[in-house]
């Protein structure tokens, strides 16, 4: 064995390439007692699906089921644009406060209706659109409303019987008429 020989680095391979063949065989090993296990006890049965809400259409056709998923992105998509212009908004309305104290009073006082408007809009915020969403959903809930309504009952009383908020019931009753 001369210092040519290739011996000793052709041993450390064979041995890395032993380690790493034991070491996965081992891994096969464990993944098939796992998946004997789970058909043995019933994986499914043991981890049930987590329960539905009422207002899911889950039993539904699966159309439904992807009409529900796609209201419910677009509600979260125009929730998050309505709190992020009402953001702008507010941070507007201090911009404004510091450059109408360099403003004379004829021209402060031309600004006090815009700037009380906005003020008020900030104040009340954004409603919440997945409420009203959840709540076009539910059938039951939508069938208790549009009887109501048709019995001549107005938003404020239904949202009263109900427990709802009025935004919501007068929104539905929007959308039906459209």
């Amino acid at each position: 064995m001369g210092e040519d020989s290739y011996a000793p680095y052709l041993m450390f391979f064979g041995g890395v390439i032993l380690l790493i063949w034991l070491l996965m065989r081992r891994s096969w090993k464990s993944q098939a007692q796992v998946r004997k296990a789970r058909k043995k006890e019933g994986h499914l049965v043991r981890n049930p699906r987590p329960a539905q809400s009422q207002w899911t259409m889950s039993d539904g056709p699966h159309e439904l089921n992807q009409w529900q998923v796609e209201m419910l992105e677009r509600t979260r998509e125009f929730q998050g644009l309505v709190d992020t212009k009402l953001l702008i908004l507010q941070r507007t309305l201090v911009k404004l406060e510091q450059v109408a104290s360099q403003l004379s009073a004829e021209e402060r006082e031309t600004l006090r209706p815009v700037v009380e408007e906005s003020e008020q809009i900030v104040r009340k915020g954004s409603p919440n659109f997945r409420s009203v969403s959840e709540l076009l959903c539910d059938d039951e809930k939508l069938a208790d409303i549009y009887t109501l309504a048709d019995n001549g009952i107005d938003a404020e009383e239904i949202a009263q019987r109900l427990d709802i908020e009025v935004e919501h019931v007068e929104t539905v009753l929007r959308l039906r008429k459209n």
